[in-house]
């Protein structure tokens, strides 16, 4: 998933005691983070790619397809952990640096309740899934040829706040026109150290249930009250290690030293959606499913923080300097529509997959704030498109050993237009795993799966230079996650 970044602040007054004023906004990539679901919840469909609309025979069916609670004729208690590492190596002006952070989180927690009945099918599931996970890093070094992050902190402005800030800015008031000159650029490039940290998830806490409906055919359905976080910290650090960068005019004397930039957001996330599904099956050799997931209704409380402080080697330290705010919106997300399908062409394999249709473009905030209503514009005509997740899985059974073998294979197409042709940004994940019968109602299940792909980074944007302060990232994954079921 590409991560963009923009920052909308305007800076003024602030050497001689004014104070400055923040504008924060949302952009259409904070719509598509809280839009997009993680890895399977337990370890035999994510060994498996993902695979679990036409299989949906344990406790994952309430999150997969809730029809497949049908097939479930015991009670079944299952709980699971999740292990998951980002690295991410960045590239930045002829630099690469890699970067690397962990999170270990519960998984799943849930009971499987069938109703005694004579004839079909009813059963009840009710548990904790934590469906997406956000965290990741970029670690982020090089020398900026062209720009500094502090003239994107200052859009417009007078030559009066000019005059009064250009040690902040780095750059020399214009003699005429009104104007500027960036001394980044004109004298050198400056050195940038940039981090930034992701965090947080979405939680699912839900109750569902499963009824066959004819001998072969259930219908199910499951209402996931939504919670959960995010939180985004940036540091922005700019220095002049050649000490190149000072102020000329003869009435000061000031030589720039160090200019810091710290950024944050923490984010509450609250909302609700539906999931319905239907199975039909042929014995126990072929399964067909289908499923609607509609869309979730996000409110989100936004708490953010900005500080930046300036060092100078010969009049010292102004700041820090530090603002606060909080915000509140509104996100729909996009309807889902999958289909999958399982055969057992032998007692010992099984063989599934999925396909997942989202049509992005139908991602929207829900306000009528005049700046976001342009967003949902563009998310409509020039951001967003259509895309298609395909998943694939087998599960081998070994004699009867109470072993299963698994693997699989995940794609997840970008969902950015400008992305159609880059395959390289384009999510895959190599997926594997093992089951193993601990007794005739216990079971241990390992799965783990490795993705990789290609991303970009707009740390910021300038008008006068069209790829200002822009990373290309290689980024992989690791997810490993451990399920422990039993049923009685």
């Amino acid at each position: 998933m590409n991560m963009k970044r923009h920052s909308g602040i305007l800076l003024v007054g602030v050497l001689l005691g004014s104070l400055p004023f923040f504008a924060h906004a949302q952009y259409a990539e904070d719509a598509l983070r809280f839009s997009q679901y993680g890895a399977h919840i337990t370890a035999r469909g994510a060994a498996m790619g993902g695979v679990g609309v036409g299989v949906s025979d344990d406790f994952s069916a309430l999150y997969m397809n809730p029809a497949g609670l049908a097939q479930v004729r015991s009670y079944e208690f299952s709980v699971g952990l999740n292990r998951r590492t980002f690295d991410n190596d960045v590239s930045y002006f002829n630099t690469v640096t890699p970067g690397s952070s962990s999170e270990t989180s519960l998984s799943h927690i849930g009971l499987v309740y069938p109703i005694p009945t004579k004839r079909g099918s009813l059963t009840f599931a009710f548990g904790y899934g934590r469906v997406a996970d956000f965290s990741s890093i970029a670690t982020i070094e090089g020398t900026n040829p062209s720009s500094s992050v502090i003239e994107s902190l200052i859009p417009t402005a007078s030559d009066e706040v000019f005059d009064r800030l250009y040690n902040w800015l780095l750059i020399d008031p214009a003699e005429s026109g009104g104007g500027y000159v960036p001394l980044v650029g004109l004298v050198g490039g400056i050195r940038q150290n940039i981090t930034v940290l992701e965090g947080g998830g979405i939680n699912h806490w839900t109750i569902g249930g499963a009824v066959d409906i004819a001998r072969d055919i259930s219908l199910g359905g499951s209402l996931n009250f939504v919670s959960g976080s995010y939180s985004y910290d940036r540091q922005f650090i700019e220095t002049d290690p050649d000490n190149i960068y000072y102020r000329y005019v003869p009435r000061t004397s000031t030589d720039f030293d160090l200019f810091r930039f710290e950024s944050s957001i923490k984010s509450d996330l609250s909302g609700f959606n539906a999931l319905f599904g239907v199975m039909f099956r042929r014995g126990d050799k072929i399964r067909v499913g289908a499923t609607v997931r509609t869309p979730t209704n996000f409110e989100i409380s936004e708490t953010f923080s900005d500080l930046y402080e300036l060092q100078t080697d010969t009049s010292g330290i102004y700041g820090p300097e530090a603002y606060s705010n909080t915000t509140k919106y509104k996100i729909v997300t996009p309807t889902i529509f999958s289909l999958g399908v399982s055969v057992m062409p032998f007692d010992w394999l099984l063989l599934a997959g999925d396909a997942e249709y989202t049509d992005w473009t139908q991602v929207q905030f829900d306000t009528d704030n005049p700046d976001l209503i342009q967003e949902n514009r563009d998310i409509k005509t020039k951001i967003f498109r259509e895309t298609w997740n395909l998943r694939a899985g087998g599960e081998l059974t070994l004699w009867d050993l109470g072993i299963r073998l698994r693997g699989g294979v995940g794609y997840n197409p970008s969902p950015f237009k400008a992305d159609a042709s880059i395959s390289e940004r384009d999510q895959v994940f190599y997926t594997g795993g093992i089951g193993l019968m601990v007794d005739d109602r216990t079971s241990f299940d390992v799965g783990y799966a490795y993705g990789q792909w290609k991303t970009l980074r707009d740390n910021y944007s300038l008008s006068r230079i069209s790829r200002a302060s822009r990373t290309d990232e290689n980024v992989t994954t690791g997810h490993l996650t451990a399920t422990l079921s039993y049923r009685f």
